[in-house]
């Protein structure tokens, strides 16, 4: 998709950062796998890339990157990164990118940004139905569904804005609770109002 929008749109350059699985093959029909285990550790660079969630200091990964030609994607950068120098090949993950100036520090701090998007995603899938709607195949429904889920979390936002403090963490499970028990205590105090105000006509 991307390479068919590059080709349509010279006016801008479309790039990509995007982990894979070590199962695909190169166009030479080799698989990633083979070369994630084989690489030594003596080729492994230290890179520090700034932390993506508190902006402040920096997380330190061991990457080892080169350029190959990947099937059905074509020629990229493939950066391989783990968290530690001797850590095994299977907590070896697997960027790829075809900004070819790219080093591989930039390449793991566009990726760790990614992050923030998977986490908006799970909130829109656990928290408020995204995905659970009757769509059908039918890409109107499917933007509706999108649409639906997105204003969900916004009305949840707006209503729990005053739970967010600034410096500490929150979520929209958290927001979802506050605002259901602040419900319900409104209707038990509204019962009580009308039942003493019943009470008082009375007597």
């Amino acid at each position: 998709m991307v390479k068919a929008r590059d080709k349509a749109d010279l006016a801008r350059r479309w790039g990509f950062v995007f982990a894979i699985a070590r199962t695909w093959k190169t166009v030479e029909d080799k698989t990633l796998k083979n070369l994630v285990t084989h690489v030594p550790h003596t080729y492994d660079q230290r890179t520090r890339v700034p932390r993506a969630t508190t902006g402040t200091g920096r997380r330190t990964f061991w990457t080892y990157h080169t350029r190959l030609g990947l099937r059905h994607v074509g020629d990229v950068t493939l950066v391989l990164s783990k968290k530690g120098r001797n850590m095994g090949p299977h907590t070896t993950q697997l960027l790829v990118t075809n900004l070819g100036e790219l080093t591989p520090s930039p390449v793991v701090c566009i990726y760790q940004k990614r992050w923030a998007i998977e986490l908006l995603n799970w909130e829109l899938k656990s928290g408020l139905g995204l995905g659970e709607h009757q769509v059908r195949g039918d890409t109107n429904r499917s933007e509706k569904s999108v649409g639906i889920a997105v204003l969900a979390y916004l009305f949840v936002l707006r209503a729990g804005h005053h739970e967010i403090v600034p410096g500490k963490p929150w979520s929209i499970f958290q927001l979802q609770h506050a605002l259901r028990l602040r419900v319900m205590t409104n209707q038990v105090e509204h019962k009580v109002k009308v039942k003493l105000a019943k009470t008082h006509k009375a007597a």
